[in-house]
């Protein structure tokens, strides 16, 4: 597990320079990167990554694309929302958890993976 550095400026979202140079790094030490995960609307802020920028890095360098939209995914739904807050994810996410709990008024625990 890597943790990746926060762009302060941008609310609090992945650095794309931070991963990519937290790849290189763990390539050089002879690791083999496998899977990136970012988020779709944090719990404390509801910030979202950038997933245009790291789906491009994670196809440089062949990585599994995870997307955990648990708490932001009902936006998809919104035809206002949607392209600019998931700009990316039909380009180059593997995979998306999301939990219509959270968003959508569903009154019990449900949450669904989308690969």
């Amino acid at each position: 597990l890597i943790k990746i550095p926060c762009n302060r400026q941008t609310y609090q979202t992945m650095d794309p320079e931070a991963l990519e140079n937290s790849i290189q790094i763990e390539i050089e030490k002879g690791n083999r990167p496998f899977f990136v995960s970012a988020v779709a609307g944090s719990s404390i802020l509801g910030t979202f990554d950038d997933f245009r920028a790291i789906g491009k890095i994670c196809r440089k360098y062949n990585l599994w694309f995870h997307v955990d939209a648990t708490w932001g995914g009902f936006l998809l739904f919104s035809s206002q929302g949607k392209h600019a807050l998931f700009d990316g994810t039909e380009d180059y996410v593997d995979s998306v958890s999301f939990d219509p709990s959270k968003g959508l008024g569903v009154p019990q625990q449900c949450s669904m993976l989308l690969v």
